[in-house]
């Protein structure tokens, strides 16, 4: 199988970046980052999309960006792991990623357990830090737990992206006796500690900052609120204006905390107060057959279509057949599937929960119900159903919105801003020094 870049492959760093304008600029700061994600590229996921447009609009910025994925099969909890499927390593965003000089250097997984894969991590890191240079290290979650000591001592600043669904998990532990101990203990030690020791964190929304804030302990001074931005191509989705509002969307993990069984339950009710003409399609990867058991408890068997998950190309086709996207996760640090939506000119429907506020304006862009209350769910959807025009001017209102707030440039901006600063930080002892 193959595995990416070998050692003895990776580049040697190119002095000659270019910043934004096309242009170089001796003078500017042009910094290394290493950007760590827990799971394969090519995972059809909002995650590895991320990664890929954080990468490349960095190196548009002029910094020059390796990036390490895990090949990691997410999915598989059993022992030994199995190895992951070459289609998910996404060797197809190689050649692309290279025109950025974006090198993809892919760390093998733990053989024993997932959340030990930052030993992998950390040993591939160490093998390039003595090749060359890297002056900061982002990671999202347990892939980056054992970088904090390997970093310090080699003077390279370290950082999250900070994009977990919810943080509450960590200090909202149910679990009791020993097993308890052993979850409280593995996550003061993968993640809490860790984060407390970072120097920067990029929380994907004001709701998520405040979690790491409260919940983890972070220094409020070292976490940065940084959007997320949406591929201009869903924007360029034409639409329609609709005589009925019929087709709707569900895109994610199929997973409870998603919210897939309340978009369920929510249409059967629908269904019951005799809106019966539309169909619903459940986009993703997890469990499938779950979903269609639901749907047809619900007496809406026949609406429901269940796929796998698609890629980005895939994604824009469901977002330019749907009327309305109805995705009611119980938690989200962004919910990058629902401004892409929005991007598509869809209006949204979902729970006024977590960062989704941010996301979504409420009555103007989507509509939003309160927590797991199903029939506030489903009056939401019936007043969509009602007006189309409305529908469809409020998806219109999202593109717009979408546009102004959530882009790729603004992401890389704000990212490397903070890493500048750290760099200003980190030198003014040096000058002070070299005046005395």
């Amino acid at each position: 199988m193959r595995r990416g870049v070998e050692m003895s492959e990776v580049p040697a760093q190119d002095s000659s970046l270019q910043n934004g304008s096309g242009k170089s600029e001796e003078n500017s700061y042009r910094p290394t980052i290493a950007i760590t994600y827990p799971f394969p590229l090519g995972e059809a996921s909002g995650g590895s999309r991320m990664t890929r447009e954080i990468a490349r609009h960095l190196a548009k910025l002029g910094a020059h960006v390796i990036i390490l994925p895990v090949s990691t099969n997410a999915l598989d909890r059993g022992f030994p792991r199995s190895e992951v499927d070459e289609k998910r390593l996404g060797f197809e965003f190689d050649r692309d990623l290279a025109k950025f000089s974006i090198d993809i250097i892919r760390v093998p997984q733990n053989r024993l357990y997932m959340q030990l894969d930052g030993f992998s991590v950390r040993k591939v890191l160490r093998n390039i830090l003595k090749q060359r240079k890297i002056d900061v290290v982002l990671s999202y979650y347990h892939e980056g737990a054992f970088l904090p000591s390997l970093l310090a001592s080699q003077n390279v600043k370290f950082g999250y992206i900070s994009t977990w669904m919810t943080y509450e998990r960590l200090a909202k532990n149910g679990r009791r006796g020993f097993r308890g101990l052993v979850s409280n203990w593995r996550n003061q030690r993968l993640l809490i500690n860790p984060h407390q020791r970072a120097d920067i964190l990029f929380a994907t929304s004001h709701h998520t900052r405040g979690q790491l804030i409260d919940i983890i302990g972070v220094n409020e001074q070292r976490v940065n609120v940084c959007y997320l931005g949406v591929d201009p191509a869903f924007t360029e989705i034409r639409r329609h204006r609709p005589k009925e509002i019929t087709n709707f969307v569900f895109v994610g993990r199929i997973i409870p905390t998603k919210g897939f069984a309340d978009a369920i339950e929510a249409l059967g009710r629908l269904a019951k107060r005799g809106f019966k003409n539309w169909t619903f399609r459940i986009v993703g990867e997890g469990r499938a057959e779950w979903a269609r058991q639901a749907a047809s408890e619900n007496g809406i068997g026949s609406k429901v279509t269940v796929c796998n998950a698609v890629d980005d190309q895939g994604l824009r086709r469901e977002f330019e057949q749907a009327h309305l996207a109805i995705m009611p996760s119980y938690n989200e640090a962004f919910g990058l599937a629902f401004a892409e939506a929005q991007a598509a000119g869809i209006p949204v429907i979902a729970y006024e929960t977590g960062s989704v506020p941010e996301v979504i304006e409420n009555n103007v862009t989507g509509w939003l119900a309160p927590l797991q209350q199903v029939d506030q769910l489903t009056d939401c959807i019936e007043k969509a159903i009602q007006d189309p025009e409305t529908t469809y001017q409020a998806g219109l209102a999202g593109r717009e919105r979408v546009k102004r707030m959530f882009t790729w440039e603004k992401t890389a901006q704000t990212i490397l801003a903070g890493i500048q600063n750290l760099k200003v930080v980190a030198d003014k002892p040096k000058k002070i020094q070299g005046r005395d």
